[in-house]
Order: C-alpha cells, then structure tokens, then sequence
C-alpha cells in the first residue's frame, strides 16, 4: 500500500476517533447537567414546616402551626402568611441560568469572588421534619440582573434573577404579622365597641347586620363592612413586642375596647389606650406588642352609634320608577312615565324628564345625617305631621317609596323615610333640590 493511502486512512481514523472522543465529552457535559436539576430548590410549598433567613440584621425563624406560621426566633409571634409564602413562592419558582462548577477543594477565594463568603441572605427551609437545604444569595453580576446563588449541599455556583434575591431578603420587621386584628372578615358575626359607658353592639342575623345597641334597628351594611376591613390593616409603628406594664400607654383600663366574634366561635379584641403624636396606643389582646393606630380612625368611633345605623331614607331601583306624586299643603302633582316621556296626570301636560329623573336620583342616594328622637308625648314636633311636601313612589302598580319633608332646624331639614323607621335630618341643600315648583316640573326640556 502506497505511503499515501495510509496517512489518508489514518487521518480518516483519526476523525473518527475524535468524533467519537467528543461525542462521549458532549453526552457526558449533558449527562452532568442532568444531574444538577435547573431548579434552584425542589419541594411542595405546603409540606414546608420551617423556614430559616438570615441577614446583616439577625436570624429569623418561622415555623408552621396548622394553617398559620409563628415567628419562634427572636421572639414568639404571629408571622404574616402572606409574606412567608411569597418567600416560599420565590424559593420553588427560582430557575438557575447559570451552572459554575467548583473543583474539588475549592478554595474560600471562589466563593468571595461570587460574594457567597458573607452572604446577603440565607435561607433554610425544613420540610415534615428534615431539613431540605440551606441556600446562600451572593453579589449580582456584573450586569445586575442576576444574583450569584449556592446550595449548601452542592459544589457549584448557579445564577438567578436578581428579584428572587429580593422575595427572600424579609428581615424580623417584614415577617412579623402587623395587622391591628387577626380575624377572617367574612367570619365576622358580631361587633361590640365599648366607649366608656357606651356600649354599641351589632350582630349578623342571617344575612343581615342588626343594631342591638343602644336602639334595635337596622344596622348599614356598607358601613360595618368599612369598619371591619379597617380593623384589618397594618398598624402606625410597634412600640414594645414584650412590655412589663401597659399601664403607661392607658391600656391597663382603656376607654375604647372593640370585640369581634366570628362564626368560628372566637373572639378578636382590641383595645385603644392613650393618645400618642398623631395616634393612639393599641393592643391586641391575644398578642403581647403595644402598637399605635391612626388617630382619624379611632376618633371615628366615637360617632360609630350613628356611623353603623342604617341611613338611607328609602329603598327602590330609579330605573324601575313609572309614577311619582309630589303632595304640597295646596295641590297635588301625579306624574307618569309612558315610554320615554313624563306626563302630569291632572293637569294633562307634559313634566320635565331631567327634573323628574334628577329628583328621583336624589331621593335614592338620601341619606340621614342625624337622627331625631320623638318627644316624650310622642308626638312630632317637627314640621312632619303637616308636611311641607311628601313624596311618593310607584313602580309597576306598586309603591316602593315615601318621603315626607318637615320643618327646618338651622341647616338641617326634619324628613322621615319609608325604608327607615327613625326620624331623621338631612341637610337644607339636599331638600332644595327635593322641592321643585310646579313651574319646575313643566318646564320645557
């Protein structure tokens, strides 16, 4: 064989073997990549019982109590459990972009190059009783969009988005749970506010809120539903997590208490103690921290014997409204929709539709500003029993709504309405708008 065709079947053979050396390089890259799985962490959220983080500002570690999480380190707490889940959901959703592999006794110089010497955060999660893994977030890259991340178990330097290290750098202040009570609003079956001798209570009949104190009426729904979602936002500040005596901030007999029981047979409580800047003090009764609340909403309370009474003066749907009768001490003017038109029943003449659906709107939205009390004889000495102008409400042959209009009392107005049983007072400027003359009525559009 000539010397040619040997050294051309020899670098035929050298190719292959080559190939054949890369192809197994290759396979084994990958086959290594495999190994280490481009999640950062691999668990169930829910089966997560312990959840460990460390910063420049101390450890801090939760542990889960039922549905609930507690803070057991530094202190004994509730947690926020929205904030330890978004945590949670931080570690399970982090996807690694990067693997760097470290040789075999690496050195302390690699893992300050990546920042993971001192770490920023630690995180540590235990999982029905084991622990998972530790994880290390180091410096962001020189791009500053990811973060240099190691496992504790393995040797490898991985990357993640720089936000993920965000969702889990919470501190003792993030974790803690800072809401003024800690109750389900849709459980809420009963509100008592105690305000020195006063005592208000409302309760949930079925599904319907019911005033049982100071007067049995109807309670606003709107209003307690207010009260309740305030009741559940976060405080000022936190003053003390563990005082030896509350007498200082006036909780130890304070003059504002409010309870809510819930349907889980529980009662939430809160009490308001002394006044503080632009705040007061409060304190959860089945927590140990003395906090401050807004003082705009604790002053609110103080008018909350009114605030949770039901206020609106009638009850009806405009839309549905085909007849209206405006009764003055002199006439009296029946108006009755046909189609899109108005008409003045009596006087066979055509009413104004903008003044007509004005006054209907108007009456609708009515709302009590005060309530007035009858007399001791019983009687109405307030302009009601001779009415200045009653209103009345049809819809479909049916009557839906009344409103009598009374003598005045300074800038306010005595009205009695048919959805609700109290006298009350609305403002002058309100019933201006309610009284329209007859030349009102008819004028042309």
């Amino acid at each position: 064989m000539k010397l040619k065709s040997v050294l051309i079947i020899g670098l035929f053979f050298a190719a292959g073997l080559f190939a054949v050396f890369y192809t197994d390089k290759k396979g084994n890259e990958e086959k290594e990549q495999e190994v280490y799985s481009r999640e950062l962490l691999t668990f169930d959220p829910q089966a997560v019982d312990e959840l460990s983080i460390e910063t420049e500002d101390g450890k801090v570690v939760c542990q889960k109590v039922g549905e609930d999480w507690k803070i057991v380190e530094p202190l004994p707490m509730d947690a926020h459990r929205g904030t330890v889940q978004g945590v949670l959901a931080n570690l399970e959703r982090a996807r690694l972009t990067r693997y760097l592999p470290l040789e075999e006794g690496f050195d302390a110089e690699m893992l300050k190059k990546y920042g993971l010497d001192a770490p920023h955060v630690t995180v540590s999660l235990r999982v029905q009783g084991s622990i998972l893994d530790t994880v290390l977030y180091g410096d962001a890259n020189p791009q500053g969009r990811y973060v240099y991340v190691k496992r504790a178990s393995e040797n490898r330097v991985g990357m993640v988005e720089l936000y993920r290290r965000t969702g889990v750098d919470k501190k003792f202040a993030d974790l803690r749970h800072k809401l003024m009570l800690k109750f389900k609003k849709a459980q809420a079956t009963n509100v008592r506010i105690e305000n020195g001798q006063d005592v208000l209570e409302v309760a949930k009949m079925e599904d319907q809120w019911q005033m049982k104190s100071p007067v049995e009426t109807r309670a606003d729904e709107a209003e307690i539903d207010s009260l309740l979602r305030r009741l559940s936002i976060p405080v000022k500040a936190f003053v003390e997590d563990m005082p030896e005596d509350v007498e200082k901030y006036g909780l130890g007999k304070p003059d504002l208490r409010i309870d809510i029981a819930s349907a889980e047979n529980e009662v939430h409580s809160l009490l308001i103690g002394a006044r503080h800047d632009d705040g007061y003090y409060a304190k959860d009764v089945s927590r140990t921290p003395v906090f401050t609340i807004d003082a705009t909403f604790v002053e609110q309370l103080s008018t909350a014997n009114f605030d949770l009474r039901y206020k609106n003066l009638v009850e009806f749907k405009r839309q549905e409204i085909d007849r209206v009768e405006f009764a003055y001490p002199d006439q009296s003017i029946l108006c009755v929709r046909d189609g899109n038109v108005w008409l003045a029943v009596h006087q066979q003449k055509p009413a104004n539709k903008k003044e007509l659906e004005v006054i209907i709107f108007n009456v609708e939205k009515l709302k009590a500003e005060e309530f007035a009390a009858l007399d001791g004889a019983g009687s109405l000495p307030n302009g009601l029993d001779a009415p200045r102008l009653r209103i009345r409400f049809w819809a479909a042959e049916e009557a839906v709504g009344d409103l009598t209009i009374g003598s005045e009392k300074g800038d306010l107005v005595f009205v009695r309405g048919s959805g609700n049983e109290r006298v009350s007072l609305v403002s002058k400027e309100m019933v201006d708008r309610l009284l329209p003359a007859a030349e009102r009525i008819f004028a042309q559009q």
